[in-house]
C-alpha cells in the first residue's frame, strides 16, 4: 500500500508518531498501533459509530483496510500540546476516495503519551458535491 506525506511532518515527536501510525495502518503493523493507544481509547467516527477499547479499534481499522484501501495521502499533521489533527485522503481499489480529518487527544503532553481519543471525520469525495454550479 502506498503512503505519502509532507517531509516536514517529522519535525516534532507527536507528528512523527502520527505519521508512523498511518504507516502502521498501511503495513498492517497492529503491535505498533496497540502500543500507542491508551487502554481506554475511544474512536468516534463522526455520524457513524463510537468504538471503545484497543481490540475494537483494531477490528474497525482492519474492516476499513479490507474494503480495498490502496493509498493513504496525508496533507498535513498539526500538533499542539496534547491534541493533534491529521488530514488527507484514503484511496480504494474501486476508485472510492474518502477525505478525512482525524483529531487526536493524548493522555498527556509528553512525547510518549498514548492516544486516548480519536474523532474521525470521513467524507466520500467520489460523489460529494456541496454547491450546484
Amino acid at each position: 500500500m502506498k503512503i505519502t506525506y509532507p517531509e516536514h511532518c517529522g519535525n516534532s515527536p507527536k507528528k512523527f508518531l502520527l505519521i508512523n501510525l498511518y504507516k502502521a495502518v498501511a503495513n498492517h503493523e497492529d503491535p505498533f498501533i496497540l502500543e500507542n493507544l491508551a487502554d481506554e481509547i475511544i474512536l468516534n467516527i463522526i455520524g457513524d459509530r463510537e468504538v471503545a477499547g484497543k481490540q475494537n479499534v483494531i477490528s474497525t481499522k482492519n474492516a476499513f483496510v479490507e474494503k480495498g484501501l490502496k493509498e493513504i495521502k496525508i496533507n498535513d499533521a498539526i500538533t499542539h500540546g496534547n491534541t493533534a489533527a491529521v488530514h488527507g485522503s484514503f484511496f480504494f481499489n474501486d476508485d472510492l476516495r474518502i477525505d478525512f480529518c482525524d483529531v487526536y487527544k493524548f493522555k498527556g503532553f509528553g512525547k510518549n503519551a498514548r492516544i486516548k481519543e480519536i474523532s474521525s471525520y470521513l467524507i466520500n469525495s467520489s460523489n460529494h458535491k456541496f454547491f450546484d454550479d
